[in-house]
């Protein structure tokens, strides 16, 4: 595809929907193997260290909470900066998720976010922490474009009606943008796990 080959729109886009209807996260391994499709931003192969099906968190998020943002600018250099964040909310704070949410600190993420207009093949998507751009030739981690926390803000409220939980940020500085996952996703029975071929 070229600059001269255009763009349409058509009427799935205008129709098209925010949010996000599932965040599936996992931490980067140093022998992860990432295949990617040149010239089209897409990865069509997510595996974990011996070549077997990677598996990721399936997080869930109140309805109307969780959105992805993405950040372009350029200085008049041949490098665009791109900033990707990642907000999602997980109502009622308590002790299994102050847990969960203490294990993403200081940890290099993946994250793979599917849009609410995805029709259930998991395929509007698009993956956070995972570049090709500036990645090592010889380690596919030495990137340095992974996904981190940024930040967790909540609490419980001090009325009835006020809201008790936790919005969680995540944030990922790379050189492109996002790209998507074009192969299966299969989220298991228990809806808490899901793999990546």
């Amino acid at each position: 595809m070229a600059i001269e080959s255009g763009q349409a729109i058509v009427c799935a886009d205008l129709q098209s929907v925010g949010g996000t209807r599932t965040i599936l996260i996992r931490e980067w391994k140093a022998d992860d193997i990432i295949g990617y499709t040149k010239n089209i931003s897409s990865i069509y192969k997510i595996r974990d260290v011996g070549d077997v099906t990677a598996t990721w968190g399936v997080y869930e998020s109140k309805i109307e909470s969780s959105s992805l943002t993405v950040n372009a600018t350029n200085e008049g250099k041949d490098t665009t900066t791109v900033e990707t964040t990642l907000s999602f909310n997980l109502p009622y704070l308590e002790r299994t998720k102050i847990v969960r949410l203490n294990e993403f600190e200081g940890k290099c993420l993946m994250v793979l976010v599917i849009d609410n207009n995805d029709d259930g093949s998991n395929n509007s998507n698009l993956v956070m922490g995972i570049s090709d751009k500036y990645r090592s030739t010889y380690r596919v981690t030495d990137g340095q474009t992974y996904a981190r926390l940024a930040s967790v803000e909540g609490g419980t409220g001090a009325a009835f009606s006020d809201e008790n939980g936790v919005t969680v940020t995540l944030t990922c500085t790379a050189f492109e943008l996002p790209m998507t996952y074009t192969s299966d996703v299969v989220i298991a029975g228990t809806g808490l796990t899901a793999t990546t071929d």
